[in-house]
């Protein structure tokens, strides 16, 4: 009886470890569920984070995308206004060549002018050897350059409005 003895006691001793085994086992599976759980808790906390930051990232792409937009149109409009302010250049320049060709076609019509010419040319060779008086002229104002000179020629003297009691003293242009 010894030995049976010793079977039933073997036979409890590995039916209690077993029981002990598959407790343990059954306690190690609640565990890594419940940390799965937590770690699924914390997974979708940072998804609403991830969520939160795309549309951050998203918003500031349409927003750089606005702003490109807008630069591109301003640099369009620039470009625009740098080409119409060129053709306002050009238009400026032609009606310019224009009144100054018609100044100089008024000024070898005027007798006048062309006495005034022909005595500054005169006045020219007041300085050459040989001449008793050496410096200046007998007008008012000397040696001075015909815009400085009374009746000296400005562009505005022509034009309406300009000084009417100034005579015109620069030679005419020869114009094409």
């Amino acid at each position: 009886m010894d030995t049976a003895l010793w079977i039933i006691i073997a036979v409890i001793v590995v039916i209690i470890l077993l029981v002990a085994l598959l407790f343990f086992l059954r306690k190690r599976r609640d565990l890594r569920r419940t940390k799965a759980q937590r770690i699924r808790e914390n997974a979708a906390g940072d998804m609403s984070e991830l969520r939160r930051r795309e549309a951050t990232a998203q918003e500031a792409q349409a927003h750089a995308r606005k702003v490109q937009a807008e630069a591109d149109a301003k640099a369009a409009e620039a470009r625009r206004l740098n080409e119409q302010a060129r053709a306002h250049e050009g238009h400026a320049a032609e009606k310019r060549d224009e009144v100054q060709s018609t100044l100089a076609h008024a000024d070898k019509l005027d007798p006048d002018v062309r006495a005034e010419t022909e005595r500054r040319d005169d006045d020219r060779h007041l300085d050459t050897p040989g001449h008793k008086h050496g410096l200046g002229d007998s007008r008012p104002g000397g040696n001075q350059p015909a815009g400085n000179q009374p009746g000296g020629n400005r562009l505005g003297d022509h034009l309406p409005g300009g000084n009417p009691t100034r005579k015109p003293q620069q030679p005419p242009r020869d114009v094409p």
